[in-house]
């Protein structure tokens, strides 16, 4: 669904910047959640996943990485710099919260 939002965004961006603007937040904020939904649903069965990224999973891994690169890519080309590095920090921030505190949702 992200994807297709920020493709649409494109298309769009000739007519309405603004509004494909928004379209294009919407989307990544749309691909943090599913991160973030990955990261919950792994760490219910017993995964790390910050452990599983540095291993060699070839599928995790592309799918992480395209999408970062996907993100990076069109901010950069059709809209602002500040949208794909506001993205990579609130992802580190999350990502260090939850390597530090895997269990304090439960507490």
């Amino acid at each position: 669904m992200s994807s297709f939002l920020i493709i649409y965004s494109l298309f769009l961006r000739d007519k309405d910047y603004k509004k494909a603007e928004e379209l294009f937040i919407f989307g990544v904020v749309f691909i943090g959640v599913s991160w973030s939904g990955i990261e919950w649903s792994l760490y219910l069965m017993g995964y790390n996943l910050f452990l599983l990224i540095t291993m060699p999973i070839f599928p995790l891994l592309c799918y992480f990485l395209s999408t970062s690169f996907f993100i990076i890519y069109i901010s950069e080309r059709y809209y602002r710099r500040r949208i794909w590095i506001a993205f990579a920090v609130i992802a580190f921030v999350i990502s260090i919260i939850a390597v530090n505190c895997m269990n304090c949702l439960f507490e």
